[in-house]
C-alpha cells in the first residue's frame, strides 16, 4: 500500500497524536532524525515545528508537522516551506519527490472547517482522505521540491515549499507551479488547532491539518550521518519569518536503529506492495 491509498480517517486524524512525537518503538529499523523548533511567529503567537528524516534504502521520508500550542490564526502562523541539505563532501543526492499526502481542509471564519479531498487541481468535499501534495503542473497549488542554491540564503541545498517565498530569491519556488499569478499561495500550508477562526487571508483558504509526509526515491546510499546541521522552517508567503536551527553536533539527534511511534501518515499501519 502507498501513502496516497491509505484507508479513510476520521476527521480529525491528528488530534491528541503529536505527544507521540518522542515516544520510540524499536521495530521499524529505520534510522530517523528528529529536528523540533520553537518561536514566535510574525504575528505575535507561539509557534512550534518538527520535521523527521528518515532513511530506507532508496527512500528518503520527510514528516513535517506544526505542533504549535495555539492555533494559526495568520497566514505568519502556518508552515509552509521547508530547507534541509544533504552532502557527502560535495556530492548530493538525486533525491526525486515521489508522494506528499496531507489532510486537507477548508478553513472559514466564524465557521466549521470544511474537510476537503484534493487532486491536482480538484477539489471534493470528503473527510479522512489523503491529498496528493505535489506540484506537478502550473496552478497546482501544493507542494514543490526543488533544488537550492547553497551559497545563497538559507545556505541549505534542497528546499519543499507551498509558497513564493519571494524574499529567499534566488532560492524560492516558481509561483506557477506552486500558485496561479493572482492567487493567494498560503493554500496547502500546515496549520495547528482544532476548528480555526482565521484572520486575514488565511481566511477561505485550503489548509493541511498538522503534518504532510514526504517521500522521496534517490537517497541509496546516504543516511542521517549525511544530513547538514542546518535547517530552515519558513511561515507565510515571504517568508513573512523563519526558524533556522542547528543540531547540537551532526547526527547529534538522529536514532538509529529505532523509529517513531507512527507519527507517519502511516499511523495506520502503512504496508508497502
Amino acid at each position: 500500500m502507498t501513502l496516497l491509498s491509505c484507508p479513510r480517517f476520521s476527521r480529525r486524524p491528528w488530534a491528541g497524536v503529536v505527544a507521540a512525537w518522542v515516544v520510540l518503538f524499536a521495530s521499524t529499523g529505520r534510522a530517523t532524525l528528529i529536528i523540533p523548533v520553537s518561536g514566535t511567529s510574525a504575528a505575535g503567537r507561539a509557534v512550534s515545528f518538527t520535521a523527521a528524516l528518515s532513511f530506507a534504502g532508496d527512500e528518503l521520508t520527510i514528516l513535517l508537522s506544526n505542533d504549535s500550542p495555539v492555533e494559526s490564526k495568520a497566514a505568519a502562523d502556518v508552515l509552509s516551506s521547508f530547507y534541509f541539505d544533504i552532502r557527502r563532501g560535495t556530492a548530493r543526492p538525486p533525491l526525486v519527490l515521489a508522494e506528499a499526502g496531507g489532510f486537507v481542509f477548508r478553513v472559514l471564519a466564524g465557521k466549521s472547517d470544511e474537510p476537503e479531498y484534493y487532486t491536482p487541481q480538484r477539489f471534493v468535499t470528503e473527510a479522512g482522505r489523503l491529498s496528493d501534495l505535489v506540484a506537478r503542473d502550473r496552478g497546482d497549488a501544493t507542494w514543490l521540491f526543488r533544488e537550492m542554491d547553497a551559497d545563497q540564503d538559507p545556505f541549505l541545498g534542497f528546499g519543499l515549499g507551498t509558497v513564493g517565498n519571494s524574499g529567499l530569491a534566488p532560492n524560492s519556488f516558481d509561483p506557477h507551479i506552486v500558485g496561479p499569478p493572482g492567487k493567494t499561495m498560503i493554500n496547502f500550508s500546515i496549520f495547528a488547532g482544532d476548528d480555526l477562526d482565521p484572520v486575514g487571508v488565511l481566511n477561505d483558504t485550503h489548509l493541511v491539518h498538522q503534518a504532510i509526509e514526504f517521500r522521496f526515491t534517490g537517497a541509496a546510499g546516504y543516511g542521517e550521518r549525511d544530513v547538514v546541521d542546518l535547517f530552515t522552517f519558513g511561515m507565510g508567503t515571504g517568508p513573512d519569518s523563519v526558524i533556522t536551527v542547528s543540531l547540537p553536533e551532526p547526527g547529534g539527534l538522529a536514532l538509529s536503529g529505532i523509529g517513531m511511534l507512527a507519527l507517519t501518515l502511516s499511523l495506520i499501519h502503512r504496508r508497502r506492495a
